[in-house]
């Protein structure tokens, strides 16, 4: 540890966690950065693919800057991808690190990451399971001795959510509500089945017949209803990977539970429904949000380690 801490002088590390809604950066002295994944008001990721290579240059060239030593020497970065990204995708995101000010740049998987965060033992022969819900993606994977032997992923996640309830608000019930509104009626309804709440959420939204905009009440239980349908696909991710398992690895998981990260993961009732869904025992960390960037945070000294024997 002490060559890495002299190493990390000379030479800076970073991890990144470019994500479909905000972008984490954290360095080996624990320092985190968050800003919105945007440039020029639109968003540079998509569903966690990118849009446009420029824009992710430009959301990352400052923030690697700021990571310079004495504003010469370019860091090392370890960044995180779904466990389904393609070779197009992995090649963009080196690409797009590389032109920001990288040094080096070591792709590591998202899930791997997330369960390290999360506070895994991915080091254990015993195997663990790992269901990060992000804003564009749910990945999950089963690990075990530091390797990932079982993965899953679906291009879906809380955007998902806060886009199904503003489209059934406007064919159901002819409302139009903005991004922002949608993303505060799903943080506060939740996704809850076992305790439907009988009271109402009171929104502001434009009714198409009258063209105005004002305060809209609605059941609670009723919005849940109309994300329901994502929900469950969300859920199944995870119970799929769990049914095509051995029934060893399987017994391995019930024993050691499941972690869940993410911003999906602080979603009012979603760890409850995982554990109904599954029948195993949920485990939530302290910050689910940074479970991904502290991961690759973790990593940054075995990257030192490598990238000083290359």
């Amino acid at each position: 540890m002490g060559n890495y801490l002299r190493s990390s002088f000379w030479k800076p590390d970073i991890a990144i966690d470019l994500g479909t809604a905000m972008t984490r950066i954290s360095s080996g002295t624990r320092n985190l950065y968050v800003v919105p994944s945007i440039v020029r008001g639109r968003p540079v990721l998509r569903s966690g693919i990118i849009k446009d290579c420029s824009s992710v240059v430009e959301l990352l060239q400052p923030l690697l800057y700021k990571a310079r030593k004495f504003g010469i020497v370019r860091p090392n970065v370890v960044a995180c991808v779904p466990s389904d990204a393609s070779t197009v995708e992995l090649n963009a995101l080196r690409e797009c690190i590389s032109k920001a000010g990288a040094s080096t740049v070591f792709i590591v998987p998202e899930p791997l990451a997330a369960a390290i965060g999360a506070g895994m033992d991915v080091a254990s022969p015993y195997a663990g399971m790992i269901v990060d819900i992000g804003e564009g993606v749910t990945d999950c994977a089963v690990i075990r001795s530091g390797k990932i032997i079982k993965k899953s992923a679906v291009r879906i996640g809380c955007f998902d959510l806060r886009r199904l309830l503003i489209k059934a608000l406007l064919s159901e019930n002819k409302i139009c509500i903005c991004e922002n509104e949608a993303e505060r009626i799903v943080r506060e309804t939740g996704v809850s089945r076992t305790d439907l709440s009988d009271g109402c959420l009171t929104f502001h939204g434009r009714l198409e017949r009258r063209g105005s905009s004002e305060s809209i009440s609605m059941p609670v239980k009723e919005i849940q209803e109309q994300i329901e349908p994502i929900t469950r696909v969300i859920l199944d991710v995870a119970h799929c990977l769990l049914q095509d398992l051995s029934p060893g690895i399987g017994c391995e998981i019930i024993e050691n539970g499941i972690f869940l990260s993410g911003g999906g993961a602080l979603l009012h009732g979603m760890r409850e429904r995982l554990e109904s869904r599954t029948h195993i025992s949920v485990i939530l960390p302290p910050k689910p949000l940074e479970a991904v960037v502290t991961g690759a945070r973790e990593m940054l000294p075995i990257v030192a380690l490598l990238n000083k024997r290359m």
